[in-house]
């Protein structure tokens, strides 16, 4: 009969000392975090998402988008690809690199899609900053060659550079942002692993 009073004055039918504060509870919420502070990461995460997403955009479609003018025909950065291709200028160094790997440039702008929903926050952001720093180097490099020259039967159309170059440096900011910004879910897991196996 005493030990049923024990458990109807206790919340739940819980004996008293069943309830002693040990600190462990506070480690472990200290070890996995709350869900107000985890709410501001997710607006981050959320942001830079939109960002570096609109910068995938912004590459694919300048690059089908005019760069050069040749008389009054107009000609995308695949166009051009094929053309040097089939006149066999390239070479054998980084201009032949980027013109074989060129119309995949779609392909290469889905994957860090693929790693941001598999979680790989880091590997996304990086991924992300590649593309960008080589899109943003190509468009701006060919922008500023072209500054200035008038009066070419060949010229370059504005159009497709700029915009892939504002795509690209959208990719660069968004990306080192995810990169650096963010611990990817594996570590996070562990981390709260270790804080409550130490408790």
């Amino acid at each position: 009969m005493k030990r049923s009073r024990n458990c109807e004055s206790s919340p739940g039918g819980v004996p008293p000392r069943a309830l002693r504060d040990t600190g462990r509870v506070a480690r472990i919420v200290a070890a996995t975090g709350s869900p107000g502070a985890a709410l501001p990461r997710l607006r981050l995460r959320a942001a830079l998402g939109v960002i570096t997403g609109a910068g995938l955009v912004l590459v694919v479609v300048g690059s089908f988008l005019p760069w050069v003018i040749s008389g009054t025909v107009k000609r995308s950065s695949y166009q051009i690809v094929g053309v040097i291709d089939r006149l066999g200028i390239a070479g054998d160094g980084i201009i032949a690199v980027l013109a074989d790997g060129w119309p995949l440039l779609g392909v290469l702008c889905v994957t860090p899609v693929v790693a941001a929903a598999l979680r790989w926050w880091r590997t996304a952001g990086a991924l992300a900053a590649l593309i960008g720093l080589v899109a943003a180097a190509l468009s701006l490099g060919l922008l500023v060659l072209a500054l200035g020259r008038t009066g070419l039967t060949v010229r370059l159309d504005p159009i497709g550079p700029s915009v892939m170059a504002a795509g690209g440096l959208l990719l660069v900011g968004g990306g080192l942002c995810l990169t650096f910004g963010n611990s990817s879910p594996e570590r996070r897991r562990s981390g709260r692993s270790t804080a409550v196996n130490q408790s």
